[in-house]
C-alpha cells in the first residue's frame, strides 16, 4: 500500500505542473499575463506621470465627475503591472518582479496602517500634492479598499514564487478580484453608491479595472491554482465553467442596474424592486441550470459517439477487437451460467495478399467492406460480426450449438463464393467451435476455433471446419 509520504509529493507535483492544461494553453496564459502586466503598467504610468506629473486630469480618471486615481495608487498599479510582466522573464526577471511587488507591498501596507491607526506616514503626497481633495479626506491617500487590493496582489505575486505558498497566492488574488468587482459593480449602480461607503469612496474606475485585470493575470501567470486549472481544463468541468461563468458573473449586476434604472425613482417601492430582483434571480438560476443540463447532455452525446467510434472498425464499420473481446466474454459467462449453447466462427479471406497485389490496396479495401456487408446480411441480430485482424473476421453466435453454427458459416462461405462483385472469385476459410465442458474460458474457445481455421486452410481452403469433424477441401479457384 502506498504511504502518505509518497502520495502527497505526487499530488503536489500534479498541482505544480498544471497537468490538466496542455502546452498551448500554458503559452497562451503566459502571454496573457505579460499583456495584462504591460497594460496595467501603462495605465499606472500614464496616470502617474501624465495625470499627476503634467496635471492632465483626464489621465487621472475616466470622467471629471468620477474619482481620480491617486498618485500612490498609480505607482502601486505600475509596479504590480511591471512585476507581473517580468515574472516570465527568467531568474533575473523574477528577481526584478519580486522587487516591484515588494515596493507595492510597502505602499499598500503603509496606507492600510495609516487608515487603521489614524497615522500620517508622510507618503500620501510624497510625489505630488493633491489639491483637489479636502484635508479631512486625507489628500493623496488611496482608499482603504485600494490599499487592501494592492497589498493582496503584492502578497499573491510574492507567494507565487514559492510552490508551498500557492494557496496564499490564489486566495490573495481572488479576494482582490472580488473587491475590484464590487467596486466596478458600484459604478454600474452609479458612482454615488461608492461615495456612501467610506472604504470605497475614492476608488477610481480605472483603479478598479486595473486591479481586476491584475488579479486575473496573477492567477494566470503560474496556472497551478484550482480556479484557472478548472476553468481552462479540457474535460467536462472546464467546459461547464467556460459556459456558465460569464452569465453567472455578469447577470446579477446587469439585472440590478436594469431594476434600479427602470422607470422613475418613485415608480416602484423598494420592496417591490427586491421582489422583482428575487424573481429575476430565480429565473436566471433556472436558465443556468437548464443551460448546464443542455451542455452536459451534448457532452454525453459526444462522449457516447466517441465511445461507439472507438469500438468500430473504421474501414468496414463492423465491431473491432476492442468490442469483440468484451462481447465474447459476456456471452460466454451468460452461456456458462444458464447452460445455454454458444459458438464462435473465425473467417479468413483466401489469398487476400495476392488479391491486393494484383488489383491494388483500394480494391482490397473495397473487398473488406463488401465482405463486412455480406457477413452482416447473413448473421442474425443477436450475433456479433467483428473484424479482428487484417483479413480475419469473427462471428459470435449466442444460443447456437455447433451444428447450427456450421450451417450459418456455410451460408457465409457459399454467399462469398457466389458473389460477382469482385474482380475474381473470392473464397473464405472458416473455423467453427462451440462451448463444451472442456472449454471453460473464452480464450480456450478462441484457440479451438483458430485450430479449426488452420485445419480449413490446410484442407485446401474454401471450406468450413467444425470442431470434432474432418475438414474436406474444395477446389479453390
Amino acid at each position: 500500500m502506498m504511504s502518505a509520504t509518497s502520495v502527497d509529493p505526487a499530488r503536489r507535483e500534479l498541482r505544480r505542473s498544471g497537468s490538466l492544461l496542455d502546452s498551448g494553453t500554458l503559452r497562451t496564459l503566459r502571454l496573457f499575463s505579460l499583456s495584462v502586466g504591460g497594460t496595467a503598467a501603462v495605465i499606472g504610468g500614464l496616470a502617474l506621470i501624465g495625470g499627476w506629473g503634467f496635471d492632465a486630469v483626464s489621465l487621472q480618471g475616466v470622467l471629471p465627475s468620477l474619482s481620480a486615481m491617486k498618485a500612490n495608487t498609480a505607482l502601486g498599479i505600475a509596479t504590480l503591472g511591471t512585476g507581473l510582466a517580468l515574472n516570465g522573464g527568467g531568474r533575473s526577471g523574477r528577481i526584478a518582479g519580486g522587487a516591484m511587488a515588494g515596493l507595492a507591498l510597502v505602499i499598500g501596507m503603509t496606507t492600510l496602517a495609516e487608515n487603521a491607526l489614524g497615522w500620517n506616514a508622510g507618503i500620501d503626497e510624497l510625489l505630488w500634492r493633491d489639491t483637489g481633495t479636502p484635508l479631512t479626506a486625507h489628500p493623496g491617500r488611496p482608499a482603504s479598499a485600494t490599499a487592501l487590493m494592492i497589498t493582496l496582489l503584492s502578497v499573491a505575486q510574492l507567494c507565487g514564487r514559492h510552490p508551498a505558498l500557492h494557496v496564499a497566492k490564489t486566495t490573495g488574488a481572488l479576494v482582490a478580484a472580488l473587491i475590484a468587482w464590487a467596486s466596478l459593480s458600484g459604478y454600474v449602480f452609479g458612482s454615488q453608491a461608492l461615495r456612501e461607503v467610506p472604504s470605497f469612496s475614492s476608488v477610481a474606475l480605472l483603479t478598479a479595472t486595473a486591479m481586476l485585470l491584475l488579479a486575473i493575470g496573477t492567477l494566470a501567470v503560474d496556472p497551478v491554482s484550482w480556479p484557472i486549472r478548472t476553468a481552462l481544463a479540457k474535460g467536462t468541468g472546464g467546459t461547464v465553467c467556460r459556459w456558465l461563468l460569464p452569465p453567472a458573473v455578469l447577470a446579477p449586476p446587469l439585472l440590478g442596474w436594469f431594476l434600479s434604472h427602470v422607470g422613475t425613482a418613485d415608480s416602484y417601492p423598494d420592496a417591490f424592486r427586491w421582489a422583482l430582483y428575487s424573481v429575476a434571480s430565480s429565473l436566471g438560476s433556472v436558465s443556468l441550470i437548464l443551460l448546464l443540463a443542455h451542455r452536459i447532455a451534448l457532452l454525453d452525446a459526444e462522449r457516447t459517439f466517441a465511445t461507439e467510434m472507438s469500438l468500430r472498425d473504421p474501414l468496414t464499420g463492423l465491431a473491432n477487437r476492442r468490442a469483440f473481446e468484451p462481447f465474447l466474454l459476456e456471452s460466454f459467462n451468460l452461456a456458462k451460467r444458464h447452460k445455454h449453447p454458444l459458438s464462435l466462427a473465425l473467417l479468413d479471406i483466401d489469398h487476400f495478399k495476392s488479391y491486393n497485389d494484383d488489383y491494388g490496396h483500394p480494391t482490397g479495401d473495397e473487398l473488406l467492406r463488401s465482405l463486412g456487408r455480406l457477413l452482416t446480411s447473413v448473421a442474425r441480430e443477436t450475433d456479433l460480426v467483428a473484424r479482428i485482424g487484417g483479413e480475419e473476421f469473427a462471428v459470435v453466435l449466442p444460443e447456437t450449438d455447433l451444428a447450427g453454427a456450421k450451417v450459418i458459416a456455410e451460408r457465409m462461405r457459399a454467399a462469398m463464393e457466389r458473389s460477382v462483385f469482385f474482380r475474381r472469385t473470392v473464397t473464405l476459410s472458416i473455423g467453427v467451435a462451440a462451448m463444451t465442458r472442456e472449454i471453460t474460458e473464452p480464450f480456450m474457445l478462441v484457440a479451438a476455433c483458430d485450430n479449426e481455421l488452420y485445419r480449413a486452410k490446410a484442407a485446401g481452403r474454401n471450406n468450413v471446419s467444425a470442431c470434432g469433424e474432418v475438414a474436406e477441401g474444395r477446389d479453390n479457384p
